[in-house]
């Protein structure tokens, strides 16, 4: 592979698929871009490529289709659902198919790039599994094995504890709304989920007390209301909404 890695990108909107495919290639990136789902399944078959970029709502085969179809034959390459409109819904869906993250376009492009060289870099490194977080240099998050290591230190975690890790770690350093993460924890109704969302969070917090580079903070006003895992690849980011811990 060396150090190009190669990306395909599955985006119907054409302008926006070049000017990406510009961005990511001026900085060392090969893109291919698919213009459909079944496009982009059949160039992943075609040449397997090291990360698939999936917008959610694509035609033909949308995200949650392609996602599924390769995590059948294929639990390794890394998978990024980039799209605009992502209800908690369809988020959900795309992570039970095997997405592993989630990265909104509507972030600067300098997200973006960040985001694919620090997998570029752990691909190099050979540390780049699915459903494994870095979530700091000391620690890691292993979403199937529900285990949280921190300096060599492996904690077990709950099986909706481990649900709801995830979640946050799919949308990394971005405001995870209570919606998404009731639903993506528990179907059925939201009746006394809150409480239990922040009963998981707190329990989460106290796991993590030992990397205290790592956060999660609540995010409350009369717009939206949810949590924010906040991990150091990235600075943390700006936020508009006040922060209030609970």
């Amino acid at each position: 592979m060396g150090n190009k890695m190669r990306i395909l990108y599955a985006e119907d909107y054409e302008l926006d698929a070049e000017l990406t495919k510009i961005l990511l290639e001026e900085h060392e990136f090969t893109v291919d871009i698919a213009a459909d789902g079944k496009k982009a399944w059949d160039a992943y078959n075609r040449q397997k490529p090291d990360i698939l970029l999936l917008d959610l709502n694509i035609p033909r085969k949308d995200g949650i289709e392609v996602t599924r179809l390769i995590r059948q034959k294929d639990p390794h390459t890394h998978i990024i659902i980039y799209t605009s409109h992502g209800e908690p819904e369809r988020e959900i869906a795309a992570l039970d198919a095997g997405a592993d993250e989630f990265i909104p376009k509507d972030r600067t492009p300098d997200v973006l790039i960040a985001h694919l060289k620090i997998l570029r870099q752990k691909m190099i490194a050979h540390l780049n599994l699915p459903h494994v977080y870095e979530l700091s240099p000391i620690t890691t998050f292993n979403a199937v094995a529900r285990t949280l290591t921190i300096q060599g230190e492996t904690i077990l975690l709950g099986s909706g504890e481990a649900r709801l890790l995830q979640l946050l770690c799919a949308k990394s350093n971005q405001i995870s709304h209570m919606d998404y993460l009731m639903k993506g924890t528990w179907e059925g109704g939201s009746f006394g989920k809150r409480k239990r969302v922040k009963e998981y969070v707190c329990r989460i917090r106290k796991s993590l007390k030992k990397d205290p580079s790592i956060r999660i903070e609540y995010i409350g006003n009369d717009y939206e209301e949810g949590y924010i895992l906040i991990t150091t690849p990235f600075p943390a980011p700006a936020l508009s909404s006040p922060v209030i811990r609970s």
